[in-house]
């Protein structure tokens, strides 16, 4: 990683931090998936990068409209929803998987970002939140499938 890189990668995780442990103003979301783009290393051309960033956001919106408790409306969204994302995915096992990735990445960051503003900052654990985000940095779509291979087994064991 080249220091331009390292270096808006580190302005990007201060204003995440700020914007999600600020009192609300600004989005942390975005400062989120800003920092993990920084961190992220592989070059997309600008096509497969909309088209990536178009099924992160379907994936979310999916995920989000999925959840327990809704209506017979909000399963009709789903659905067309579903149905839109799979659509994108003709793109290639390549850019779902990366975008699958992205997804998770995104939600792992504002975790630990969040984990990180809630507490009093002090060095060690500035320390352990980057070495968290390293450690997202570096995860690869085969490290998302053994974790999730790994959970499922927990699961149906505990189960």
């Amino acid at each position: 990683m080249s220091k331009y890189d390292e270096k808006a990668a580190g302005e990007s995780l201060r204003k995440a931090v700020e914007q999600l442990s600020g009192d609300g103003v600004g989005d942390g979301a975005q400062a989120a998936q800003a920092a993990v783009q920084a961190l992220h290393g592989q070059e997309w051309t600008p096509g497969q990068e909309t088209q990536i960033q178009a099924m992160v956001g379907q994936i979310r919106k999916v995920r989000d409209l999925s959840r327990p408790g809704g209506g017979g409306w909000r399963r009709r969204r789903a659905w067309r929803a579903q149905g839109r994302l799979d659509l994108m995915m003709t793109g290639g096992p390549e850019l779902v998987n990366e975008a699958e990735l992205r997804h998770w990445k995104n939600q792992m960051t504002v975790q630990v970002l969040l984990e990180f503003a809630g507490s009093a900052m002090k060095p060690a654990d500035t320390t352990k939140a980057l070495i968290r985000m390293e450690a997202l940095r570096a995860a690869t779509w085969e490290d998302l499938q053994q974790a999730k291979k790994a959970l499922a087994e927990r699961q149906a064991s505990a189960g």
